[in-house]
């Protein structure tokens, strides 16, 4: 375990942007009871660091646990799940430790969150600015009348026109791309660290999904962001460093450059080559074959060797996350290679 930890700090040195370390994910496990099996491991040792500025995309199928790698950042893993080992730092400070009444001081206030579906992450029956207010009155040393004036700026910084009348209205009177646009100004109001999107473009239209994209652009241009997304465009397009997931692990890391041009992992390369291209007339789709594994699967060696076409006997042993041309891939046959 101490090479993966090694490979996941020397790999972060070479391709972060300069600067110092914000957020801090060292080898996290995240595990649910299953009847008389040992646990179900949705998340299985990851690490990351993340510095100032800097954009990291998490991609991979549904499932592959980039969801819940967001919720043990913020410790609201859905119980009965929990982290079972690891640390998570921010600015140096382990968080994940720390007692509930000190982590509501850190959500909203250090790390913000962008839901997937602002319908859910809203309250439908408080007005936007009820909403807002609240925020800046929990996180912030000012007067009612000054976090009123607050959230309007909050707002009016997303692109919401009419955004002093919107603070009277309530969710469900908003289009989803607006609505989408309040979740950010509720993730930014209070300026955090850390800003977690969590599919945040994935349920618009084209048009919408690319004015959201510019607003993360203006208005996070010197804040750290995690992008949660399917979309291998979206991920190309804002973040400067990818990790792929699989079955609760990142089996390939490095610059956006680096990972979509050059895939080293199987699996890596099977999502490229099932993204639909507008450059080939006719482009042929080639799905990845088979299903990620499920709660009620054992895995023991590499999880993607059942969908894999290069899977030798090698790979009855969980493949470490190592350094290959300046990236890491958890991978005994990395593309490239000799044995590949």
């Amino acid at each position: 375990m101490s090479s993966v930890k090694e490979s996941a700090r020397a790999a972060a040195s070479v391709a972060g942007k300069s600067g110092d370390t914000i957020l801090s994910v060292n080898d996290i496990v995240v595990e649910f009871p299953r009847g008389g099996k040992s646990g179900f491991r949705a998340i299985n040792g990851v690490s990351f660091d993340l510095r100032q500025g800097e954009t990291l995309g998490l991609v991979g199928e549904s499932g592959s646990g980039k969801s819940m790698t967001a919720l043990s950042l913020l410790s609201i893993v859905p119980l009965p799940g929990r982290i079972i080992q690891g640390s998570i730092s921010l600015r140096g400070e382990r968080i994940d430790n720390l007692p509930v009444n000190e982590l509501r001081k850190i959500r909203g206030k250090r790390i913000g969150m962008v839901f997937q579906d602002p319908m859910t992450g809203l309250n439908p029956v408080r007005s936007i600015g009820g909403q807002l207010t609240e925020s800046v009155l929990r996180h912030q040393n000012v007067t009612k009348a000054e976090a009123e004036e607050i959230a309007f700026k909050a707002l009016d910084d997303v692109g919401i026109p009419s955004a002093r009348d919107r603070l009277k209205g309530y969710p469900h009177e908003l289009s989803g791309g607006l609505r989408q646009r309040v979740m950010i100004a509720l993730a930014l109001i209070n300026h955090p660290d850390v800003i977690i999107a969590d599919e945040a473009t994935t349920s618009l239209d084209a048009t919408i999904q690319a004015q959201i994209l510019d607003v993360f652009r203006v208005r996070l241009s010197k804040a750290t962001l995690i992008m949660i997304t399917h979309d291998l465009g979206v991920a190309a397009e804002i973040c400067d460093r990818i990790a792929v997931m699989y079955a609760g692990r990142i089996v390939e890391l490095g610059t956006i450059s680096e990972v979509l041009t050059n895939p080293k992992h199987p699996y890596t390369v099977g999502l490229l080559s099932a993204v639909p291209r507008f450059d080939v007339r006719r482009p042929k789709l080639v799905p990845i074959p088979g299903t990620p594994p499920t709660a009620e699967d054992i895995v023991r060696g590499c999880p993607f060797a059942p969908r894999c076409r290069h899977a030798q006997s090698k790979c009855e042993e969980r493949p470490p996350l190592e350094i290959v041309d300046g990236r890491q891939v958890a991978c005994w046959f990395p593309r490239g290679s000799n044995a590949a």
